[in-house]
């Protein structure tokens, strides 16, 4: 497990990084700063990964950890319509809770939804709208992030 900040390498102006709001389990673009912004990367094997959201949520406390089992935090992608939202849990039928991280060009990364059903799987952030959605594709430019720490 490791915290990170994912940034979207998109060239449009605008808030560039992935960030989630567990009250609601939606996700967005915001700035750095902005609550939301951190993530709990949990590598499963074979460049294979969950993200939790740690909007609000101390790591280093047992109750809190635990409160959060009950909340929307897991980065979901939903294959059949490109949504990109939290989910509760990384269980069926929550299968977009797990990404493929692979190389993409100048040094960045791409995540692949390894979501069950067919349709966009590339994570896409779109600085210009605020937006996060899948496409079909890495042809559009916002598919490509970089990690950072937090601190």
């Amino acid at each position: 497990m490791v915290l990170v900040h994912l940034e979207c390498r998109a060239p449009d102006a605008g808030k560039k990084y992935l960030a989630g709001t567990y009250t609601q389990g939606t996700v967005s673009l915001r700035n750095r700063e902005d609550p939301g912004t951190r993530w709990e990367m949990n590598h499963l094997g074979n460049n294979q990964f969950t993200f939790l959201c740690v909007e609000e949520l101390d790591l280093t406390n047992f109750f809190d950890v635990l409160d959060s089992f009950n909340e929307t935090r897991y980065l979901d992608g939903n294959t059949a319509t490109g949504a990109v939202q939290l989910a509760k849990n990384t269980n069926p039928p929550f299968t977009g809770t797990r990404w493929l991280r692979s190389n993409g060009p100048e040094d960045s990364l791409v995540f692949t939804c390894l979501g069950a059903l067919d349709g966009p799987r590339m994570l896409d952030g779109w600085p210009g709208h605020d937006t996060v959605q899948l496409r079909p594709d890495t042809t559009f430019l916002g598919t490509r992030w970089i990690t950072g720490t937090p601190f």
